[in-house]
């Protein structure tokens, strides 16, 4: 099975392949009124506005560092196969061919373990009907 490998701060970790529609250089974006923190705004993919979250300010607080080897995987939601949403990542330059199995959790990466991460592991209840246009009840 196929897994993107990237970083978030000093930890490795892996996204299942199935999940990503395509991965993209870092291009400039559009901000987001209103959205909450972890949305550092919106991109035109393919002809549409997808929103677009920093897995480093959603887990370090701290955005994700500009290089070359920081990325945009477009990725399908969890729970609307439909519906897109990019995530920055650091470091994601390589796929990784893995039995899912091997993780258990961690599994050897090319520069030491990396844990499996899911989506919805990632991203909170309320980021993720976000995400998906739904209403949040407070």
């Amino acid at each position: 099975m196929l897994f993107l490998h990237f970083e978030i701060g000093d930890d490795a970790f892996a996204l299942s392949a199935e999940r990503i529609v395509e991965i993209v250089p870092l291009v400039g974006l559009r901000s987001m009124r209103h959205a909450p923190a972890a949305v550092i705004g919106s991109f035109e993919y393919r002809g549409r506005f997808i929103a677009v979250v920093d897995a480093c300010l959603l887990e370090l607080g701290r955005p994700a560092h500009r290089r070359l080897s920081t990325r945009i995987a477009v990725v399908r939601h969890p729970n609307h196969e439909a519906t897109l949403f990019a995530l920055v990542v650091e470091h994601a330059t390589e796929m990784l061919d893995l039995a899912p199995e091997v993780f258990a959790p961690f599994a050897p990466g090319p520069r030491g373990l990396i844990q499996r991460l899911e989506l919805e592991d990632l991203l909170s209840a309320e980021l993720l009907a976000y995400l998906a246009g739904e209403a949040v009840q407070a």
